[in-house]
């Protein structure tokens, strides 16, 4: 901690500079192009950002960690208003925070960056990489650090190019997998995921087959980046692995790839004692649209001791629509997870070739549970079983907005004298939206 201190001291007193590093000037400003076409922000200049990496160093690991995930993950702002602030905020804060987020160009940051890739605090490490990664710091500089005598600093600058899907370095990546130490061999197979260049997938396809674990775990992932069947095979040994992390990750990635080969494997995995296993798998059979795995997949929504397990097999149910797993949902709609019931409810109404609502699903729409009653009354009114009109006339009175809207579509749908009174009532909501569905409603019901 200590010596990533006085490094930043030293590197924002002294004015150290990097070779080759993007030529802007300490404080330039940088403009890209958004969607609207206007200019972009000024990243972040020397202080801040040593300032932000001194920070890091000195504070709890988790709070680090928090702050690193987060970087380049929220809006800059727009709000010379400060609404939403404590009157008692300092001022300044926003503008720092963007600098953060945008393209730092300053060649001194540049430089304290590149010089803090050794650091031994792994957050701080991580930190400074992602903000390299998205700096305008040169394919030339990238290409020395991954050649650096250093892992730590070999491995940082992969993660770099990873974040910053700096595409023209592939080739250095590609040579980085088959380095001496795992760190930046998985991390070099990482950042080609991210990168996404087809014309990297030989390289990971031999890179699946290292001594490392940690190398064949990455390199898997990567593949499955490219969603190409062709790599499937490469891949599905990788079920059978003794690491759960392995096998779970290789179900993540098969189900990207779409390959129609591997529906019965996936199948098989839903058996897996490990939970994490099991649901990458349902993932990846719902990914795939495997119809061979409705009937294991509705036992599993029943009797799988995980909660989460069951909401993914009652999401991938519905993905899959077929009109047999209209009972096995309808019991779950009893169990005691509500997150279960919920995922239950919604996967009814994606069903195919379903007119008969269950009981159970009529008697969901007046759960207390706020969410489970919009999923029940949605797929109630997709249904458009006529004999359900009273029931979704009931939820009119919902105070929930997107029920009673839910409700007056279904009965619009159906179009039954039976729900004229009620979609008359609706005329009066409060909400404007339901009450214009109520009219559009009205009149397909008196056509």
């Amino acid at each position: 901690m200590r010596a990533l201190h006085l490094l930043v001291l030293s590197l924002t007193a002294g004015g150290a500079t990097a070779v080759g590093l993007a030529p802007h000037g300490a404080r330039g400003t940088v403009h890209t192009s958004g969607e609207g076409g206007g200019p972009g922000r000024a990243g972040a200049d020397s202080a801040r950002v040593a300032t932000f990496l001194a920070a890091l160093a000195h504070t709890d690991p988790v709070i680090c960690d928090l702050i690193g995930d987060q970087l380049g993950n929220f809006w800059m702002g727009d709000d010379p208003a400060r609404l939403g602030r404590f009157s008692d905020a300092p001022t300044g804060i926003q503008g720092a925070k963007d600098s953060l987020a945008g393209t730092i160009t300053d060649p001194r940051a540049l430089a304290l960056l590149v010089a803090t890739l050794g650091t031994d605090n792994p957050c701080v490490r991580r930190a400074a990489a992602k903000l390299l990664g998205r700096s305008a710091v040169s394919a030339a500089v990238l290409r020395g650090l991954l050649d650096s005598p250093s892992p730590r600093i070999r491995e940082s600058a992969a993660f770099a190019a990873g974040v910053g899907e700096r595409r023209e370095i592939r080739a250095a990546l590609e040579h980085r997998l088959a380095d001496t130490a795992a760190g930046p061999a998985a991390m070099a197979a990482w950042a080609l995921g991210e990168i996404q260049d087809p014309a990297s997938a030989p390289a990971l396809q031999g890179a699946v087959h290292a001594s490392s674990p940690r190398v064949r775990l990455a390199s898997a992932w990567a593949l499955g980046q490219f969603e190409d069947a062709g790599f499937a095979k490469d891949v599905l040994p990788l079920l059978r692995d003794t690491d759960p992390v392995m096998r779970a990750t290789a179900a993540e990635a098969l189900g990207r790839m779409k390959s129609p080969r591997v529906g019965a494997a996936l199948v098989g995995a839903l058996t897996d004692r490990n939970d994490a296993v099991r649901r990458a798998a349902v993932s990846a059979l719902a990914d795939l649209r495997e119809r061979s795995a409705v009937a294991p997949l509705e036992g599993l929504l029943l009797n799988d001791p995980d909660p989460e397990v069951q909401r993914k097999c009652a999401r991938a149910l519905g993905d899959l629509r077929a009109s047999r797993s209209l009972d096995p949902l309808a019991r779950a709609l009893g169990d005691p997870d509500v997150e279960v019931q919920r995922a239950a409810a919604n996967a009814i109404g994606e069903l195919d070739e379903v007119t008969k609502a269950p009981a159970a699903l009529v008697r969901a729409t007046t759960a207390p549970d706020l969410d489970l009653r919009r999923n029940a009354t949605k797929s109630l009114a997709r249904i458009g079983d006529l004999a359900t009109v009273q029931a979704l006339a009931d939820r009119l009175g919902d105070e929930d907005k997107d029920i009673r809207l839910a409700a007056v579509e279904g009965l619009g749908e159906m179009k039954v004298a039976a729900a004229i009174p009620g979609l008359t009532r609706a005329l009066n909501d409060r909400e404007p939206e339901v009450r214009r569905a109520a009219a559009e409603a009205l009149g397909k019901t008196q056509e």
